[in-house]
């Protein structure tokens, strides 16, 4: 049987840290003893995805450039959970930034980012009676389409690949199976 204890941390260094990263080195003892004298990992802040749903069944989806990508993509509204913040105000508030709207939130989960390097997590909302309550305003480093699409259509999108980021497969996923009676097949 594998022995599943976490690894021992024998020393750990920084080797870059900024606002939106910090990236360590660490020396790890397995369990088992074998040591690996430089394991990297990924610290960000936590960040959150919101599917909201109007009334009649629309859902506001954004379409932005990623240079990460270096395409343009289109995905469920995101952003990051500031320092002080709470993952649900963080989602509000970047749904109203990317968007311009608001309405019940709801948990649908958590998710591990990439739990081999990253520790940070993804919140994943899901927002009941969206309305838009303002135009979008996004950050200066953003430029953002909002892309009204029907909640029975994102099935469709998922399947021809249209949507393919992996943390919007694994939102609509958790959206889905949260809500399983909202009117996902139209």
């Amino acid at each position: 049987m594998a022995d599943l204890r976490p690894w021992e941390i024998l020393e750990s260094r920084t080797v870059s840290s900024d606002r939106w990263l910090t990236h360590t080195l660490e020396h790890v003892r397995l369990p088992s003893g074998y040591e690996i004298s430089e394991y990297h990992v990924l610290n960000q802040n936590d960040f959150c995805l919101m599917v909201a749903v109007t009334a009649n069944g629309d859902v506001p989806l954004v379409r932005q450039y990623k240079h990460g990508a270096r395409d343009v993509v289109l995905e469920f509204p995101a952003g990051l959970v500031e320092d002080d913040e709470a993952p649900e105000a963080a989602a509000a508030r970047e749904l109203l930034e990317e968007t311009g709207f608001a309405g019940r939130m709801h948990c649908a989960g958590t998710l591990l980012t990439g739990p081999s390097r990253n520790r940070n997590l993804a919140h994943v909302f899901v927002i009941l009676d969206a309305e838009q309550v303002c135009e979008p305003e996004p950050e200066e480093t953003e430029q953002i389409e909002v892309v009204m699409t029907p909640l029975a259509r994102l099935p469709g999108l998922v399947g021809e690949g249209a949507i393919r980021d992996l943390g919007s497969l694994a939102t609509y996923a958790r959206a889905r199976a949260a809500f399983p009676d909202l009117g996902w097949e139209g």
